[in-house]
């Protein structure tokens, strides 16, 4: 360490001594630092080449490359007469990249871009779209917002704007296609069908919507894609990937044709009965899959009835004197001997008290003796009778009565594929609030709570002679046109009571409308059972004589059941509120349109011809339409085509033809009897603008077939379901 230290003494000494031995000193000490940090940075990127390589080349290519999800079409939902009821349509957001086109044409043709955005958007003047995209350039922006949810029309036609014409590389034209879901038959069934909820972080579905989610959605794909720009990616080959999978198709118990009559009169009842809402629900009798379901409630805001709460589901009532045919039931399978035409002594008055509550029949259904009945007061509907035969029958043994209730499993919940049903409630003896009040009450009807659905089930299974079968809405799923699932009847009760007690109630149900409160329901030209309902309702725990919900449910016909059908209306204020007056009105309506429709009053000729209905003149149909339907129904027709894109169909002689149909461009056609979303197609492809009012198929057009008109012009469709 010594002679180290006095070489470097003398190294220095020397330094002092010699200026030229300093210079070179200086020369060699610059280009020492000069190697040992050249040493350095080789030794860096040595390092990250072995050490870190790997990990910042990923992060490379992940800014420049990426998986993106490519968005799956949604499934469609169907009606049962094979129209869509749901379905997806595409919106395109547009977006233009400045610096993607050249000087000179941007510069020669960047106002006629601003006019044509201007004369097709209208939310900019054509100096303020000039202004705008020329602020843009000299910005260097290169992904501008231009518009979102632009339709295929709009689209098309801006495919051909100056500029944008010369594609997405020279003419910046940048397009990214979504989905929007539309109802097009609008609200028409539309808490059935469902609707999106959106929050935070996702698309939340309910109604049938949510409760198929799984096959609707379909499957996402993945394309990988290189930054090419900024902001826009292009596709580029990758074993990794994959098409999106479209979703399943829907195909439901929902007949629309129907389920606009019932929401029609429904309607007309709620605003006739000055009625805060009500629901009309129809199902078939032995398979348990329902075809109507409409639920309606009063918008104030609107001054308007719509569809924005599922009543029929959702919605817990007391029944009233709807539930005195579960309580028959009851009585019946108690007592083996019990007649329905065993007489009653109930005095002469139109009240009775028990346990110091006043009970009150609304009309006197005695004879001058005092006797009715047992027949006679379920026609009549009595109170008095069944609160007595119930507290005289089972107040020693409250529990009989409520294990006999159970026993026909009204008490559980019907575990419905859509979300959001209330749970039934059947006070039992361990209930807090059970008194002795308990049984003449839940007799009639109250202390009781159920959804109309729930009810109708119960109905629905005294029409089907014992069986209850469970409410469905969706009958199969298909994928591509094959069918990939079916969905059979399900089967909840084999047996609510026995054949005997049955057989006694579809007696007395018919007499309700032979003889009794439905009397107004006699004379339609087919038999009828049901019941009516009229129940106060309760308001803080306390009821009183102005809120009331009127019900009526039942079936028909009455000797062989097809449908069974309810009706609910509550809190009706124009006077009247009695389920006979307020409900059956509808049920009649409803019930005349399935049986003249349906049940035997068409011949062979006419049900063969509705079986093709769809396709009938003069509506146009698409070729592959039509041929997908008659293969599916097992429909013969002769093809009197080669190759078209719409054709029209006649049927003549039970024989059905299918004919070309020659669309002249620049000429409006015929789209009356067409399907909403074929005609909005048809016409959006040839140019023109599509707005359409009411629901079902095209009824009207603002413009006359075979007329001349500009392209871009509005063409206004009015929609019919009849």
């Amino acid at each position: 360490m010594n002679k180290i230290k006095e070489l470097l003494q003398r190294l220095v000494d020397l330094l002092r001594t010699d200026p030229k031995t300093d210079i070179l000193w200086r020369v060699y000490l610059v280009y020492s630092i000069i190697v040992v940090v050249g040493l350095l940075i080789v030794g860096k990127i040595i390092y990250i080449q072995v050490k870190e390589g790997d990990e910042l080349l990923k992060m490379a290519e992940e800014r420049e490359i990426r998986f993106r999800k490519e968005m799956a079409h949604r499934g469609n939902v169907v009606s049962k007469n094979g129209t869509l009821l749901a379905t997806s349509v595409p919106v395109y957001s547009i977006y233009f990249d400045p610096m993607a086109v050249k000087e000179e044409l941007f510069k020669k043709d960047v106002d006629k871009l601003a006019d044509s955005l201007s004369r097709m958007l209208k939310d900019k003047s054509r100096s303020q779209y000039a202004s705008y995209l020329k602020k843009m350039r000299s910005q260097g922006r290169r992904y501008v917002k231009i518009a979102n949810k632009v339709t295929m029309d709009k689209y098309k036609r801006m495919c051909n704007f100056p500029i944008f014409r010369e594609g997405k590389y020279r003419g910046g034209f940048i397009v990214e296609r979504t989905y929007v879901r539309t109802l097009p038959y609008g609200e028409l069934a539309a808490r059935t069908i469902g609707y999106t909820l959106e929050n935070e972080s996702d698309s939340i579905y309910v109604g049938l919507e949510g409760a198929y989610d799984d096959y609707l959605k379909g499957t996402e794909g993945v394309q990988l894609v290189r930054r090419i720009n900024n902001n826009f990616w292009m596709p580029i080959p990758d074993p990794g990937n994959a098409d999106p999978v479209n979703g399943d198709d829907i195909y439901t118990s929902i007949d629309i044709e129907i389920q606009d009559v019932a929401e029609n009169a429904l309607e007309r009842c709620l605003a006739e009965n000055k009625a805060m809402q009500g629901c009309v629900i129809m199902m078939d009798v032995k398979s348990g899959f329902v075809e109507v379901m409409a639920s309606l409630r009063y918008n104030e805001k609107k001054s308007k009835y719509e569809e924005s709460y599922n009543f029929a589901l959702r919605h817990n009532v007391e029944p009233g004197s709807t539930f005195k045919a579960v309580t028959m039931l009851t009585l019946l399978e108690n007592d083996p001997n019990l007649s329905i035409d065993d007489k009653l002594h109930l005095g002469t008055k139109d009240f009775k008290m028990f346990y110091g509550r006043k009970l009150q029949d609304s009309h006197l259904v005695t004879d001058e003796n005092g006797y009715t009945t047992i027949r006679n007061a379920f026609e009549q509907s009595s109170n008095i009778a069944f609160a007595t035969l119930v507290d005289e029958t089972f107040k020693s043994d409250p529990d009989r009565f409520i294990d006999l209730i159970y026993s026909t499993k009204i008490n559980e919940p019907l575990n419905l594929d859509i979300q959001g049903a209330a749970n039934p409630y059947i006070k039992n003896t361990k209930d807090k609030f059970w008194s002795k009040l308990s049984l003449p009450w839940m007799s009639i009807g109250y202390e009781v709570l159920l959804t109309p659905m729930q009810i109708l089930t119960y109905y629905n299974a005294i029409a089907n002679d014992g069986v209850m079968v469970k409410p469905q809405f969706v009958k199969e799923i298909r994928h591509n046109n094959e069918v990939v699932k079916t969905f059979d009847t399900i089967v909840i009760n084999e047996s609510i009571a026995s054949p005997r007690t049955i057989a006694n109630l579809q007696e007395l149900l018919k007499g309700v409308v032979e003889n009794g409160t439905a009397k107004n329901l006699k004379k339609l030209g087919f038999s009828v059972a049901g019941k009516t309902g009229t129940a106060q309702i309760s308001q803080g725990g306390a009821y009183n004589k102005k809120n009331y919900t009127a019900t009526f449910v039942g079936y028909f016909p009455a000797d062989e059941p097809k449908y069974s059908c309810i009706i609910v209306i509550s809190d009706p204020s124009a006077g009247r509120y009695y389920g006979s007056s307020v409900s059956a009105p509808v049920f009649k309506e409803l019930s005349e349109k399935v049986y003249a429709t349906r049940l035997g009053l068409i011949n062979e000729e006419e049900e063969y011809q509705a079986d093709c209905k769809s396709f009938t003149k003069p509506s146009m149909v698409s070729y592959d339409d039509f041929v997908n339907y008659c293969t599916q129904e097992d429909i013969s027709f002769v093809d009197d085509v080669d190759t078209a894109e719409w054709v029209k169909v006649n049927i003549t002689d039970d024989v059905t033809h299918v004919n070309k149909v020659d669309i002249d461009e620049n000429k409006v056609p015929d789209v009356k009897g067409m399907n909403v979303t074929d005609a909005v197609c048809l016409l959006e492809s040839m140019g023109w603008k599509v707005t359409f009012g009411g629901y079902g198929k095209v009824k009207t057009q603002s413009v006359k077939p075979n007329t001349e008109l500009k392209k871009g012009s509005v063409i206004n469709l009015t929609l019919s379901a009849k």
